[in-house]
């Protein structure tokens, strides 16, 4: 505040706000997420060696420093150190593995989003099944609010409850700059018994979803069934 009090005092008559930076388009963010998300990643995976080395040192430190405590030639709180010390290592190892699977998240998302933006918007009630995606434009109102109805229906038919993996908006979709709130993702893959008939529940009430079956054919990883509209881009603030 005080820097931009003295430039505007310095020129009051000609000093004017900058005008904002464009804002870039989605298919640009998604792939400045991409690409630093990726090196994220490449960072974290070339840390875990280390992580795991240090808590395989620190578990047999407090190994032995037990071993030396029950002979008498070890104090304790020299044991209570080495707890602490194990405890902080497998804490460190957590939390990058952590960091690692949000990453994948965060990838797998982009990349969805990359194939999304390169397909035509499908017209109200078409339906569209092909290699990686089922897409069904619905028109049929969605809402949270609709989400028990929908946990019921499954549990009567599958006897568990819904697998929800995002409900609403996650930090996944913050980073992406998309608005998922008044979406949910359900962990099914769409070949799946429970796929199937997820879809076709949502499909006869006129419910929009997209059926996501990996990032190519054959993988299962990140498959889930996406259910609502196509997640626009957010307007940032």
């Amino acid at each position: 505040m005080l820097a931009l009090g003295l430039v505007l005092w310095a020129n009051p008559v000609t000093a004017q706000p900058s005008a904002p930076a464009a804002r870039k388009s989605l298919a640009e963010l998604t792939a400045d997420v991409l690409r630093t998300t990726r090196e994220y990643r490449a960072t974290l995976e070339r840390a875990v060696p280390g992580h795991e080395a240090h808590t395989r040192e620190a578990h047999e430190a407090l190994h032995e420093g037990r071993r030396l405590h029950a002979a008498g030639a070890l104090a304790e709180a020299y044991v209570a150190a080495a707890e602490r010390a194990l405890a902080a290592a497998e804490r460190d190892l957590a939390d990058t593995l952590t960091a690692i699977e949000e990453a994948d998240q965060i990838i797998f998302e982009a990349s969805l989003q990359q194939r999304l933006a390169r397909l035509a918007p499908l017209p109200r009630g078409v339906y569209e099944d092909a290699a990686t995606l089922v897409r069904f434009a619905g028109a049929a109102p969605w809402s949270l609010k609709d989400v028990p109805s929908l946990e019921q229906r499954f549990a009567e038919a599958f006897g568990r409850r819904l697998p929800i993996s995002s409900f609403g908006q996650t930090k996944v979709h913050d980073r992406l700059g998309l608005d998922h709130r008044a979406a949910i993702d359900v962990a099914v893959h769409p070949d799946s018994a429970e796929g199937r008939w997820l879809m076709q529940h949502l499909r006869q009430s006129g419910i929009p979803f997209i059926g996501v079956r990996g990032e190519v054919p054959g993988s299962s990883t990140g498959a889930h069934v996406h259910v609502g509209n196509p997640s626009p881009r957010l307007i940032a603030r």
